[in-house]
């Protein structure tokens, strides 16, 4: 069924949001997409075609639909007024409003390490502690982000009045499309729909906290700032994305290379994290699920974001996003 490959986003045009399928250089929207190629047609029906969104409330019958969509554009049998021009569009994240954004922290062996040159252990037995991964005796490290968090392939990163070290952090994000609760790591794909790009943006002077020595890591302060969770542009399909534990990861400010890692890297694998994650709560069909960050962050040099920075981000095959950095502004 996967012959044409897509990938789907959300935009907007001065409107109302609405999703886009992309085949090539060519993007479509879904909804009217859908009417023309379901026009004299019986077959696999869409459920749900203003948002992905709702298409991922049925994703396994809404993906055989869309690659039959696909195939139809790809052939073209679109009609010209279904087509949209995506340099006329603004590139909202593909998921507008999860119900939940589980990340993980501390995945990457030479992320770990840098971190702690950095100062983050307290003392050599934590240290040790943390760079401790047998599997038989440590577990996932995940934390919430808010969903207000989230910003576009191309909006503006915003720095807090309040932080001097804002950092960045390329990652894997997957997308959930089936609830999901205590599944094995053997089973845990079956409910991803697919994968996106992100960023991590992290105040590190909210998330180690001098105020409160004893408790000192502030997870909820250092990670859900507005803006701080851009994502896209692209939601990509796994069917897509055979080999997602070999993508490469890279991110740039101003042009330098400052992540350049690949998946495989990886602690626990996306299917590890997900048994963890839901284990404790149940997953359910458009929560996203972040995996981590290899080595290079600006906290390991002591290095952070400025207003006038350009942050380009990208995930091998899940496409590029370009972030200007700006300063909050007051009123």
């Amino acid at each position: 069924m996967a012959d044409t490959a897509f990938k789907l986003a959300t935009v907007e045009d001065g409107r109302s949001p609405f999703a886009i399928l992309v085949v090539g250089d060519a993007a479509f929207r879904v909804d009217t997409l859908y009417r023309a190629w379901r026009q004299g047609r019986r077959g696999t029906a869409l459920l749900g075609v203003s948002s992905i969104q709702l298409l991922l409330a049925e994703w396994d019958q809404n993906f055989d639909a869309l690659c039959e969509m696909a195939a139809f554009a790809a052939a073209g049998s679109a009609p010209d007024d279904v087509a949209v021009d995506m340099t006329s569009v603004r590139f909202l994240p593909p998921i507008t409003a999860p119900g939940k954004m589980i990340y993980a922290a501390a995945n990457y062996g030479d992320h770990i390490r840098e971190m702690l040159n950095a100062g983050t252990a307290k003392n050599d037995a934590e240290r040790d502690d943390m760079l401790d991964r047998d599997k038989s005796r440590v577990r996932p490290y995940s934390f919430l982000k808010a969903p207000s968090a989230l910003g576009g392939a191309h909006d503006d990163i915003v720095l807090p009045s309040d932080s001097t070290k804002v950092d960045w952090e390329v990652e894997l994000a997957m997308v959930v499309s089936r609830r999901t609760k205590r599944v094995s790591a053997e089973n845990a794909m079956d409910g991803i729909a697919g994968f996106m790009t992100t960023n991590d943006v992290s105040a590190r002077d909210w998330n180690m906290r001098d105020d409160w020595p004893t408790l000192r890591t502030d997870w909820f302060g250092g990670k859900s700032h507005d803006t701080f969770a851009p994502m896209g542009p692209y939601f990509v399909p796994r069917a897509f994305v055979p080999d997602y534990m070999n993508l490469r990861l890279t991110l740039k400010v101003n042009g330098e290379t400052k992540q350049d890692g690949n998946t495989g890297e990886m602690v626990f694998s996306p299917e590890e994290q997900i048994e963890f994650a839901s284990e404790m709560i149940t997953l359910e069909p458009g929560d996203i699920l972040s995996t981590g960050t290899p080595a290079g962050v600006g906290h390991g040099a002591g290095t952070y974001l400025k207003a006038g920075d350009v942050v380009d981000t990208e995930v091998e095959s899940l496409g590029a996003m370009r972030n200007n950095v700006v300063a909050e502004t007051t009123d």
